[in-house]
């Protein structure tokens, strides 16, 4: 896009999708937002971004049923997709492992947290990108 990495952001609250865009800017990263998991899937095989922010808490289309749809496709099935979860609902990590995410963050959101998760996954899809040139 524009040399920066590309985040897809799918997240139900308005709120929450403004704020991840604004820090994620700050942390010089180009985004994408929805609200909505069916236009996540179409986003991010039009786009292929970096790396996926996926709220567990979807209204019209689960966060599974989008995991499925991007992880059986096979322009989007390399994407990291982290799962961002109520800390209420944090559940272990091979649970959420098994449901096909590669990581998790909880709300409300640490920006610590998200840049150490952010960062690690679009550094392992550097290094995996060179590895395979």
């Amino acid at each position: 896009m524009n040399g920066k990495p590309l985040i897809l952001v799918v997240e139900h609250n308005l709120h929450d999708l403004e704020l991840l865009n604004s820090h994620l800017g700050i942390l010089n990263f180009s985004c994408i937002c929805t609200k909505q998991g069916v236009r996540a899937v179409m986003l991010a095989q039009t786009h292929q971004p970096d790396l996926i922010l996926l709220d567990t808490m979807l209204c019209n289309l689960s966060a599974n049923r989008v995991i499925h749809d991007l992880k059986h496709n096979s322009k989007t099935a390399t994407i990291p997709i982290i799962a961002v979860t109520p800390l209420t609902e944090v559940q272990d990590d091979q649970s959420t492992m098994l449901a096909g995410f590669d990581d998790c963050i909880t709300k409300p959101y640490d920006f610590n947290q998200l840049e150490v998760v952010i960062s690690r996954h679009i550094q392992f899809q550097n290094l995996s990108i060179q590895y395979y040139k």
